[in-house]
C-alpha cells in the first residue's frame, strides 16, 4: 500500500470517527420551590421524608444542584426551627441554595419595588445559613420565570440584583412537573403510579423538543438547566429522572458550570406575562424561526384531571 494511499485512509477513518463521536451533553439540576411546594397541607415529618427522598436521589447519581427558596415557606407557626433545618439538609448534602423571593411573587402583577422588596426579605435565613459556612447567595430564580413587563424593568432589577450579588438563573429545559405534582399528590395509589407511568415519558418529550431547539439555534447542544420542582412526584421519582437523562447521555454538572458555556451570553428580552424556556427567548431575540418552541403540553386523562382539581 502506498505512502499517499495509507495516509488517505487513515485520514478518512479519523473524519468518520470525528463525525460519529457522541455530543457533550451536560446539564444542571435546579430544584425550585424549597423546602416544599404543595398545594395540599403537609406536616413537617412529611415535609422531611420528601427532602431525604430528593437528596438520596440525587447523592445516588453524583448530580449537583441547586434549591431556590421561598422564605416565606419557613413560617410556620412553632416549626420554623424544623423547617430551617430541611435547608440546612440541602447544605449538607453539599448542594447550594438559591433566592426564589419571598412570597412567590408574579413580576408581571406587582410594582418594581414591592418586587424588589420580595428578593430582600427572600434571603435573610438564607443568608445566615450561607455565611456560618463562608458563602453567600449567587443566584435568583425569577417566580415564573418572568423577568419583567418591559425591557427597562428587566434591566433595572438585574442591576439590583447585581448590587446584591445575584446573577439570574434561567432554565432551558421544563417539563410541566407541576402539572403531573398536583394530580400526583390527590391520587390514591394505584393513581400514583399511573401519573408517574405518563410523567416520565412526558420528559422525553421534552427533552425532545429543547434539544431541537438547540441543535437549530446554536447548531450544538448547549449546556442545558432543567427546571423542575420540591413536591411529592419528584421527590418518588427523581432517581429515574436522573437516570433516564444519563440514559441520554447528559452528565451533570453545576449551574456555574452550565452558565459558563457562551450561549447564556445570547440577548434575551423581557418575558412579559409568559416564562418560556431561555431557548425561545433567545430565538426572538434572534429573529430566528424554530421548528418547535418547548414541550408539548400534557395531554389526555392527565390534563383532564389537572383542570378538574387543580384549577
Amino acid at each position: 500500500m502506498s505512502l499517499l494511499r495509507t495516509f488517505l485512509i487513515h485520514g478518512l477513518l479519523l473524519c468518520s470517527a470525528v463525525q460519529a463521536a457522541p455530543a457533550d451533553k451536560r446539564i444542571a439540576i435546579t430544584i425550585d420551590d424549597l423546602p416544599v411546594a404543595s398545594q395540599l397541607p403537609l406536616s413537617l415529618a412529611e415535609k422531611q421524608a420528601q427532602t431525604e427522598r430528593l437528596l438520596a436521589a440525587l447523592r445516588q447519581h453524583q448530580a449537583p444542584a441547586i434549591g431556590f427558596v421561598n422564605e416565606d415557606k419557613l413560617l410556620v407557626k412553632a416549626e420554623v426551627d424544623g423547617h430551617i433545618a430541611l435547608l440546612q439538609r440541602w447544605l449538607d448534602a453539599g448542594m447550594e441554595l438559591g433566592n426564589h423571593g419571598f412570597g412567590h411573587l408574579s413580576m408581571h402583577k406587582v410594582p418594581l419595588e414591592q418586587y424588589q422588596d420580595a428578593a430582600v426579605r427572600g434571603d435573610t435565613v438564607l443568608r445566615s445559613l450561607l455565611a456560618a459556612r463562608g458563602q453567600a447567595p449567587r443566584y435568583w430564580r425569577h417566580p415564573f420565570l418572568q423577568t419583567g413587563r418591559t425591557d427597562d424593568d428587566k434591566a433595572q432589577f438585574e442591576a439590583f440584583l447585581a448590587r446584591r450579588g445575584y446573577q439570574v438563573a434561567p432554565v432551558t429545559i421544563e417539563h410541566d412537573d407541576w402539572v403531573f405534582a398536583c394530580v400526583y399528590e390527590r391520587a390514591d395509589a394505584a393513581g400514583k403510579q399511573r401519573t408517574l407511568a405518563a410523567y416520565l415519558p412526558h420528559l422525553d418529550l421534552a427533552l425532545d423538543a429543547f434539544e431541537r431547539m438547540s441543535q437549530e439555534l446554536f447548531g450544538r447542544q448547549i449546556a442545558q438547566v432543567l427546571l423542575i420542582h420540591a413536591n411529592e412526584i419528584n421527590a418518588d421519582s427523581l432517581a429515574a429522572t436522573l437516570q433516564r437523562l444519563q440514559d441520554r447521555g447528559y452528565r451533570f454538572i453545576t449551574l456555574g458550570e452550565a452558565l459558563a458555556d457562551p450561549a447564556y451570553a445570547s440577548a434575551a428580552g423581557a418575558s412579559r406575562q409568559y416564562g418560556p424556556s431561555w431557548l425561545s427567548r433567545w430565538a426572538r431575540s434572534m429573529g430566528k424561526k424554530l421548528s418547535v418552541y418547548g414541550q408539548p403540553d400534557p395531554s389526555g386523562w392527565v390534563a383532564e384531571r389537572y383542570a378538574a382539581q387543580c384549577r
